[in-house]
């Protein structure tokens, strides 16, 4: 090598790894001392031998130019210049950097060469092996032949040679590798060497032989001794560079480990601070975020309950008694309120639009579709309601102010509709919200209330009863009983979230305090087979455990058609030939049809027995049946129905956007009775419950078009029978008597095998001629039918076929104990559940009277067999006697019973107010006790109201009364959760209340006070009406005005009175109102229902002072208002029509008699007159006198 090209090498080298010059060397001095560059630069040496010798044959970079193509005279200057280009090259450059460094590490240098030299001189036995290694690793058979030839020519033309060879290779396994690679590369055939690379192999050779390391010449043949020495030596280089090559690969994946992992604990620091600070920042925004959410939930909240207020303000302002009442946007139209009354009746009407087009209504009638076009007053106050619906007002405020728990999609399922919302169980209510927003409804139908579906919400203490249900023949809906009368079906999406709401409210999640465990079936039917239940209410609870329910039209309660008789002008109850046979379905009332049933079914039977062979027409064709739709279903419903909103609009719908042909249309009873039970073959009905105490469905009130029949006849009213005058309501009166007679309980349980037992079913449904379309069974599984065209035309069937109710029974239902002898009155005084005696207030004298029957009156001449009851005073039972008197120094104003047997006779200006304990029994089974009892007076001279809720302690102070008014009368609901103060300004005042132990007079108001304005006189009378959910308020304007307990606002009103409205009673079991006015010459007697529709009027000679409704079973009994008359009298008038049915007086008493109230039971009459004096009639017995339980408080 030319002494140009190593000067080159040598300055490139010196320059590059440690730059020449004495700033240079200080600097890398200064900063490293020399062991520690001495120990680096031993480290770089033999990584660099590791890397040449164990790393696969890469380039370690792309070559600038092909080696071919290279001239020779350039290839030195090239490696000289860029030794890095290839692996090649760079092994050339490293082998010639190793000989020169190692020769100069044989010399002592000094000056500035001295660091240099000290530096090679410590690192030559390091430098020695690896030259060793790196020149083996060169001359290899591995290499390419101008590698090992190049390994040859470098170190034969090193001038140190000789001492190079000796240093570097002269052990004997480097020396042993040598020799033969150097035999090996001579001796092969293939091998074209130039003669100047022979001799510098032999050279190479001479110079090992003179190191003392035989050479094996080209030219001479290896023994077998040589070829076995050779092969084990291979073997073990061989193991002994495999080894090496994986330890230097271990060690090199450790060290690039390292390498990637050394800054981890930094890195792991940075990310923490960085999460750190990250996660302050986030909370910060958060924070803030926060901040301004709550400010929008509580605008959002706050405007809402200013909306809401403003609503309830408006509505009490607007509606047709308030001072802004508007008649052209004022809903004209009333429709069915869902809220239930007692054994679940629903005989509330409340105010609506139609929202139908004007051909369905009369000439006439029309204008009333007007004012829902026609904005009410105020109504600008909402004009940017639709900015946002009270569904997401109500889900953010639920978020603000209560902890959700739960939560799952449902829906809400009403007659009319289906609406998709979310549950929601928070801590002291669960709600429903709905998804869609009230954008399309009118401004009158907001301000009266009507708003249920879209935001409904339960406080668990109004939660009643609680309901597993099907829904379209899939288990998976709920339905919720309220205290308040309103119910509300909830359908999910799976069994699994609906059992999962359930076990929110068995009391592990939430406390539910009202609630009634559901009816056992073997339970109630003891207490009907004893008499102690009416065959009305045990029908309603069949119904109910049955899964039946006035939310789904599909499966509507059911009644049994039980009369056959609608022509006749006369009926006898007595006579059995006036009845449907209850044994036979109704489409088989008459023997000769059912052969022709019997048939199809036949029939059917082979066509399914024969598509079984064939699977593609399998699917197609049904198990056999009798009947292809079920009695009872929705287009039963809405034909029944028709004429009562909502049901008119739903029955349009049905009948694509038309009424139904008028001769199809119910229209006569006697025709329907006829089709139902022969002439139809698809047309059997059963009844629904409203044909039993609802006479406005068969009304046509609102002006319905219902059209001509092909005789000419308009189609109005429902025509009925003669023996009840073509009278809606003696209709429906008769009739639940009817439902009620000897003949009908005596039979009733053998259609209760057809519809809840077990002729429902299997083969005694098929021997009863029973069995129905397979798809109004429970069962039916549509979500397994994958053919998309048969599943939708089951859910089609599933929706309008009807389904069957839940079978109750497995066995023969037993029948009703109907007496031996003595009738129904006997029956029905049997039945009574008399509380046991209790304790009572001293008593007085007790009298006997002498007066009877002069003659027994009928409540209505065309029906014969109808029964009064068991009350006192009922002409079914004997003449009340005068039992028990007692004079008190002072007026007894009012009387009031409690359910426990117990009279309370209060004084001027008080009220009493009573707390009931949880119901733990069902319906007429009394199981209910008086938890707490108090008495609210008022008039006193500091205007405060005072409660006395401790014997023979002083009142304390309960509410702080305005001063601008006196109080003229007081009412509460039972439960205490309201209070009603009348004043002399015709204003009721409204308190929300609670019992409160921990205050001094138990009773806690809540919230703010509401108003209820309508009258423009003193109120003289309050009446609360638990079962039905309304008040009744009476004025000196001589109007009555029926107040909503559930939404605190205005109903109807009656304004027939010309004189102030003196007396005021509603009846709690058919919801109707008396009430008296004076007149010039006696008194005014009137009743309406419920919806304020008059009923009758009685003039009396006498003035009335007080009145109260006998509360007898209704169908067991005519029930009888009784009056508190002049001279002592106590008259009974009959609550159907006001015929007047006897007087009770005690001799010697003549003054007024200004209170009166039965007991519970009705056993009892307590009268107070205007001396002071309280009377107690009852029934004449031999039995123990049982003591009269009057406590006075005056």
């Amino acid at each position: 090598m030319d002494p140009s090209r190593r000067h080159s090498t040598q300055a490139n080298v010196h320059g590059g790894l440690l730059p020449g010059g004495k700033k240079a060397n200080k600097g890398i001095i200064g900063k490293l001392t020399i062991n520690e560059v001495i120990d680096r630069f031993k480290k770089v040496i033999i990584t660099a031998v590791d890397f040449t010798s164990y790393s696969d044959k890469i380039d370690l970079c792309v070559p600038l130019f092909k080696e071919n193509n290279m001239p020779a005279s350039e290839t030195a200057t090239w490696m000289s210049s860029d030794p890095y280009v290839s692996e090649k090259h760079f092994q050339q450059f490293f082998l010639e950097f190793l000989l020169r460094i190692l020769g100069e590490s044989m010399q002592r240098h000094r000056g500035t060469k001295k660091d240099w030299s000290t530096l090679l001189w410590s690192c030559k036995d390091v430098l020695r092996v690896q030259f060793g290694r790196l020149y083996t690793k060169l001359l290899s058979p591995v290499e390419n032949l101008d590698q090992r030839l190049f390994a040859v020519s470098i170190l034969v033309a090193h001038p140190s040679c000789k001492d190079l060879t000796k240093l570097g290779l002269g052990t004997s396994v480097t020396g042993t590798k040598v020799v033969y690679y150097l035999y090996d590369l001579f001796s092969n055939p293939d091998f074209q060497i130039s003669s100047t690379c022979l001799e510098d192999g032999k050279r190479l050779m001479n110079i090992l032989k003179e190191c003392g390391i035989s050479p094996i010449r080209p030219n001479d043949p290896l023994t077998d001794d040589q070829k076995i020495s050779i092969e084990e030596d291979k073997k073990q280089w061989s193991q002994a560079m495999e080894k090496g090559r994986k330890k230097w690969a271990e060690k090199r994946t450790d060290a690039q480990h390292r390498i990637l992992h050394r800054m981890d604990a930094l890195a792991k620091q940075i990310s923490t601070r960085a999460m750190d600070v990250t996660q302050s920042v986030v909370n910060t925004q958060n924070m803030e975020r926060k901040k301004f959410v709550e400010h929008i939930k509580m605008a959002m909240t706050n405007g809402l309950q200013v909306k809401k207020s403003w609503h309830h303000l408006i509505q009490e302002l607007t509606h047709e008694r308030a001072v802004w009442f508007s008649p052209d946007s004022y809903p004209q139209s009333w429709q069915l309120d869902p809220t239930e009354g007692p054994f679940r009746v629903r005989k509330r009407l409340q105010r609506c639009h139609l929202d139908l087009r004007k051909k369905f209504l009369k000439p006439g009638f029309d204008d009333k579709l007007e004012s829902a076009n026609r904005e009410p007053p105020l109504s600008y106050l909402f004009e940017d309601d639709h900015q946002m619906s009270d569904s997401a007002a109500l889900i953010y405020r639920l978020h603000t102010n209560e902890k959700i728990t739960w939560t799952c999609r449902s829906n809400s399922v009403t007659p009319s509709s289906e609406t998709h919302g979310e549950i929601l169980v928070g801590e002291s209510s669960v709600y429903f919200v709905g998804d869609q927003a009230i954008t399309d409804a009118n401004y009158t139908q907001v301000l009266l209330g009507n708003r249920d579906l879209l935001s409904i919400s339960w406080l668990y203490e109004d939660i009643k009863e609680l309901h597993k249900r099907r829904y379209q023949l899939r288990d998976n809906a709920l339905e919720i009983f309220l205290t308040n009368g309103k119910t509300y079906l909830l359908a999910f999406d799976s069994v699994k979230e609906r059992d999962q709401l359930c076990r929110h409210f068995d009391g592990s999640v939430v406390d539910l305090p009202n609630r009634i465990r559901g009816e056992n079936p073997s339970v109630i039917q003891e207490l009907w087979i004893q008499g102690r239940m009416t065959n009305f209410e045990y029908l309603t609870l069949l119904n109910k455990m049955a899964g039946r329910s006035f939310n789904d039209l599909m499966q509507y309660p059911v009644f049994p058609f039980i009369l056959s008789d609608y022509k006749s002008e006369q009926l006898n109850l007595e006579d059995q030939t006036i009845y449907r046979d209850l044994a036979k379905p109704i489409s088989i009332q008459h023997k000769d049809l059912e052969e022709k049933y019997i048939r199809n079914y036949e029939f059917l039977k082979v066509e399914y027995a024969r598509a079984q062979s064939d699977p593609r027409m399998a699917m197609f064709i049904a198990e056999p049946y009798h009947y292809g739709s079920l009695y009872s279903n929705s287009g039963t419903v809405l034909h029944f129905m028709v004429r009562l909103p909502p049901f008119t609009k739903m029955h349009i719908s049905y009948q694509d956007q038309n009424f139904d042909i008028a001769d199809r249309l119910f229209h006569s009873m006697e025709t329907t009775w006829r089709l139902s039970s022969r002439e139809s073959s698809s047309d059997f009905k059963e009844l629904i419950p409203e044909f039993f105490f609802l006479p406005e469905f068969l009304e046509n009130n609102e002006g319905f078009n219902l059209g001509t029949r092909q005789s000419g006849q308009k189609v109005e009213n429902v025509s009925l029978p003669p023996w009840c005058r073509n009278d809606p309501r003696l209709f429906v009166l008769v009739h639940r008597q009817v439902l009620e007679s000897n003949a009908v309980s005596a039979h009733i349980h053998k259609w209760i095998d057809l519809v809840f037992g077990f002729k429902q079913m299997g083969k005694a449904a098929r021997d009863s001629i029973n069995v129905f379309h397979p798809a109004t069974y429970y069962g039916l599984d549509i979500d397994s039918i994958k053919d998309p065209v048969r599943r939708k035309a089951n859910q089609t069937m599933v929706r309008t076929y009807g389904q069957c109710p839940k079978q109750l029974f497995s066995s023969q239902h037993p029948a009703c104990q109907l007496p031996s002898e003595g009738g129904a009155v006997n029956l029905i005084a049997s039945l009574l559940f008399m509380p046991g005696d209790r304790a009572a207030s001293p008593q007085g004298d007790k009298l006997d009277s002498s007066d009877g029957w002069t003659g027994k009156p009928q409540p209505i001449p065309e029906v014969s067999g109808l029964q009064w009851g068991n009350y006192v005073g009922s002409p079914d039972c004997p003449y009340p006697a005068l039992a028990w008197k007692q004079s008190h120094g002072s007026q007894v104003m009012s009387l009031v019973a409690l359910p426990t047997g117990e009279v309370f006779g209060l004084g001027r200006s008080s009220c009493l107010l009573v707390m009931y304990s949880k119901e733990r029994g069902i319906t007429t089974i009394n199981t209910t006790d008086v938890d707490w009892a108090g008495i609210v007076s008022w008039g006193h001279t500091d205007h405060i109201l005072r409660i006395t809720n401790k014997w023979n302690q002083p009142a304390v102070n309960f509410l702080h009364w305005n001063t601008d008014e006196e109080v003229t009368g007081c009412a509460s609901v039972p439960d205490c959760k309201l209070l009603f103060i009348g004043g002399t300004s015709g204003v009721i005042t409204v308190y929300n209340t609670k019992f409160n132990k921990f205050k001094q007079c138990d009773i806690q108001v809540l919230g703010h006070k509401l108003s209820l304005y309508g009258h423009s006189g003193p109120i003289t009378q309050l009446q609360v009406c638990k079962p039905y959910s309304v008040l009744v308020s009476a004025s000196e304007d001589g109007s009555c005005i029926v107040w909503d307990l559930n939404r605190l606002s205005y109903v109807c009103s009656v304004k027939s009175h010309a004189t102030p409205v003196v007396a005021l009673t509603i009846s709690d079991t058919l919801g109707d109102v008396a009430s008296a006015s004076h007149g010039e010459n006696g008194s005014v007697l009137q009743i309406h229902t419920v919806n304020a529709k008059h009923v009758a009027t009685y003039d009396c000679q006498e003035q009335i002072h007080c009145l109260v409704y006998s509360t007898a079973p209704e169908g067991r009994s005519v029930n009888v208002i009784a009056g508190g008359l002049d001279f002592g009298i106590i008259r009974l008038w009959s609550s159907w029509d006001l015929q007047p049915v006897t007087d009770i007086r005690a001799e010697g008493l003549g003054t007024a008699i200004i209170s009166l109230t039965f007991t519970h039971d009705n056993q009892r009459l307590f009268a107070a007159n205007s001396d002071g004096t309280v009377l107690m009639w009852e029934k004449p017995s031999t039995n123990k006198i049982r003591p009269p339980n009057f406590i006075p408080y005056l």
